[in-house]
């Protein structure tokens, strides 16, 4: 599955953007669907970045699914199992 060849995409994006800061400092989650929840205490950058991300995410998703032949929500939730940290 190529769901693992997307990890080191985020991870390398994440940086760039401030979302590990953002992760770290409890403005932003892993939802188990792969996609990024803004906490109430985000930031509106926060929560732009969040959004950014996910439609990032979602296209992505949409790419993996289509070459495996499965469905998006299948690629997030097995992107979400390797993410970090998650929502409550």
């Amino acid at each position: 599955m190529a769901v693992g060849a997307i990890l080191p995409f985020w991870g390398a994006a994440a940086q760039a953007i401030g979302l590990d800061q953002a992760k770290q400092q409890g403005m932003v989650c892993e939802l188990p669907s792969g996609y990024l929840r803004a906490t109430g205490t985000a930031t509106s950058d926060a929560q732009a970045l969040v959004d950014r991300i996910n439609v990032k995410r979602q296209a992505e998703y949409g790419r993996i699914a289509k070459e495996h032949g499965i469905t998006t929500e299948q690629v997030g939730s097995m992107t979400a199992e390797k993410l970090s940290p998650k929502c409550n």
